[in-house]
């Protein structure tokens, strides 16, 4: 069974990521990973370098992004051509404008009206108010789903459970995720570290 990583946060998103984004894709060849994405936070920063990365080591490589919204909802978008990512940019300049150098301000209608085009994945952990995910599912038919990522804290099974009766019941197609934070166990203390500073 080949899988895909699609939920990948690289240092440039900033205080969460604990490894380079060519680390991540170095250490998906040597897994034997399909594809793997660069959902950094609000930008797609990272993704030049995990793309020559990626080239180098044979792996497919995936652009994306995670678009956290002002509810702290969030979705992972993977745009599937350039039109769609041309409209995901436009997305994230307009909500980098309404605030100041750094920050990026984004609402559930902005996805809405320029998520054309992608395939999104909805955070179970933080997912937007039902009403947005009815009309996206209204918008984007077939290119909707829910994620299901590991908590890590030993209780994994019983939450999977959860956020599949979760996802069954907003008829939203499950795909799994990592929700990655680090490339090799070794970053575990960089990554604690990066949470206690946040």
């Amino acid at each position: 069974m080949s899988y895909a990583e699609l939920s990948i946060t690289s240092n440039f998103t900033f205080l969460t990521g604990a490894s380079h984004p060519e680390e991540y894709m170095a250490r998906a060849a040597e897994l034997g990973l399909e594809a793997a994405a660069i959902t950094d936070t609000n930008s797609f920063a990272g993704i030049v370098r995990a793309h020559v990365a990626a080239q180098k080591g044979g792996t497919r490589f995936i652009v994306g992004v995670r678009l956290r919204f002002a509810d702290n909802s969030s979705v992972i978008a993977l745009p599937t051509d350039r039109k769609a990512y041309g409209r995901l940019c436009r997305l994230l300049t307009a909500g980098k404008m309404r605030t100041k150098k750094g920050q990026c301000t984004l609402f559930p209608d902005d996805l809405t009206e320029w998520g054309e085009g992608s395939v999104l994945i909805v955070d179970g952990l933080a997912p937007p108010p039902e009403i947005f995910l009815k009309s996206w599912k209204t918008r984007f038919p077939d290119h909707l789903y829910w994620a299901l990522a590991p908590l890590y804290d030993g209780r994994d099974k019983e939450h999977f459970a959860k956020s599949a009766a979760e996802g069954a019941r907003l008829d939203l197609p499950l795909v799994a995720t990592g929700d990655v934070l680090m490339h090799m166990a070794g970053r575990r203390m960089m990554a604690d570290l990066l949470s206690c500073m946040r």
